[in-house]
């Protein structure tokens, strides 16, 4: 079997500048480490603060020298970099030209970006952003994706273990603080103050990073208010995500901490931009319903409506924080690496019958079979009639060789009636002849994207196999499904993807 690839990831941060970046990369790297061989992180001059939190976080760190970003592409990453990586890259200096000069040294590039000001060479664009579809990019590799919204944000696994909307609601008179790690713009202590004269705050808990300049001075202001004001600094995620339970409100800058309190369980959630770049996430948050604007916080945190307001939220948020990011993070980094098989697919005829049937009783076929007996041709001809007269329910899609036409495959999916969850069943097949090309994977993968496209409204879909089919098994695998809790037939292996 080959060898897992290896992740680096390319980010710059400090005090001065913020760490956004960085902490966005951490958060990936902790969800995708069990898909890659050794993760490295690459930063240019890093500060103590911030190889503290790499060391933390168990990566590998690669020190870059301070340089301009032209020569660090062209001369001092080739040596780094292996055909084999996949390199993501997050900073709003990793322009087209720096794009275009590291792609070739990589099997696949990622950018995550929440501006679109530029062009983007990458095979994956993530933008954390709800709201932002593919017309707001250009994306100029042929086949490359976009995936935005917060079912793609990477965030910690303390984050992904949502609270029950359900379940009361903490005191919206227990407010959280924090404008980033590093609050480059020194706004948590005139932020505090104000949140302080409103009388129906009862206690602040202002969070910042390692990286902040200004904790010694923000401590001396801070005594006098100890009694509703606590102060924290270089939380760990356990710590902060019980922290946030703790606070039925929060002031928060949108970004990364806004969606981890909403993952968390959530509350009166109050967005305070700190930076030009958070423009999409702010609009987001509050277009989606799931947070106001700071300045609503005199009205808002001092009114009666508060516990109501705080409850109505954090219903929202929980919609939106499903605690399934990581896991489609995990499915498209895998299915980033298949590589692109020469086949397309078009939707099955009934003049196909005849080459389906031929396909159902390849021996092979049979023998990978739940039921190995052969399947007659009425019984057969009554199937596919019944299949094509109901696309609402089945969608059967034939594969076809790119440069012949000749058809190579089926792929199948059926929506299930016995889940909570609007489920579909697939199951699929190669023709003889292609079998052994690697060609297995692709069609599952191109299969599910188009039935995600035909139900939008899809939560998940699954396939089973059965145990000694290790071919399936694999190809599943390579896909990027996950194996579950077996739900077919006795002796079988049920693979998942999440919509």
């Amino acid at each position: 079997m080959a060898t897992a690839p290896r992740l680096v990831l390319r980010a710059d941060g400090n005090g001065r500048l913020g760490l956004g970046h960085l902490m966005r990369l951490l958060a990936l790297a902790e969800l995708l480490r069990p898909d890659f061989t050794e993760v490295l992180f690459l930063t240019q001059t890093p500060d103590e603060a911030v190889r503290e939190l790499v060391r933390r976080a168990g990566l590998s760190l690669g020190e870059l020298p301070g340089q301009p970003l032209g020569p660090e592409a062209t001369a001092t990453l080739p040596p780094l970099l292996r055909p084999t990586d996949v390199l993501v890259l997050d900073g709003y200096s990793f322009d087209y030209a720096y794009q275009l000069a590291v792609r070739p040294l990589v099997a696949r590039l990622v950018c995550l970006d929440d501006i679109h000001a530029f062009p983007f060479a990458a095979d994956l664009v993530l933008n954390p952003a709800g709201g932002v579809g593919p017309a707001a990019y250009d994306l100029r590799t042929p086949g490359a994706r976009l995936l935005s919204g917060p079912a793609y944000a990477p965030l910690r696994e303390e984050f992904l273990t949502p609270a029950s909307p359900t379940d009361p609601a903490p005191s919206p008179h227990q407010v959280l603080l924090c404008l980033g790690g590093a609050d480059p713009r020194q706004l948590t202590r005139a932020t505090a103050a104000a949140l302080l004269a409103l009388p129906g705050v009862a206690h602040v808990h202002a969070v910042a990073g390692a990286a902040y300049a200004g904790w010694d001075e923000l401590r001396t202001w801070a005594a006098p208010h100890a009694e509703r004001l606590t102060l924290h600094r270089a939380l760990g995620g356990a710590e902060l995500a019980a922290l946030m339970r703790q606070c039925g409100a929060a002031v928060l800058s949108p970004s990364t901490i806004s969606y981890e309190y909403c993952a968390a369980g959530g509350g009166l959630l109050l967005l305070l931009p700190t930076a030009d770049n958070q423009h999409d996430l702010d609009r987001f948050l509050r277009a989606a319903g799931l947070g106001l604007p700071y300045t609503t916080a005199p009205n808002v945190l001092t009114a009666a409506e508060a516990p109501r307001l705080t409850q109505q939220l954090r219903q929202a948020q929980h919609r939106c924080f499903d605690g399934q990011q990581g896991r489609r993070l995990r499915q498209e980094f895998t299915a980033l690496q298949v590589p692109a098989a020469p086949l397309r697919l078009r939707p099955v005829q009934p003049a196909d019958s005849a080459q389906l049937l031929a396909w159902t009783n390849d021996p092979a076929t049979r023998q990978q079979s739940f039921d190995p007996a052969p399947v007659p041709l009425a019984q057969h001809e009554t199937w596919l009639a019944g299949q094509l007269a109901q696309p609402a329910r089945y969608l059967l899609l034939l594969a076809e060789e790119t440069a012949t036409g000749e058809p190579a495959g089926l792929i199948r999916f059926a929506l299930s009636d016995n889940n909570e969850q609007i489920t579909a069943i697939l199951s699929y097949s190669l023709g003889p002849t292609y079998r052994g090309r690697g060609w297995a994977a692709p069609l599952l993968l191109a299969g599910t994207r188009a039935a995600l496209a035909h139900w939008p409204q899809l939560a998940q879909v699954r396939g089973e196999v059965k145990v000694d089919n290790l071919a399936s098994v694999r190809a599943f695998g390579r896909a990027g499904y996950q194996q579950v809790a077996s739900s077919g037939p006795a002796g079988s292996r049920t693979f998942a993807w999440v919509a």
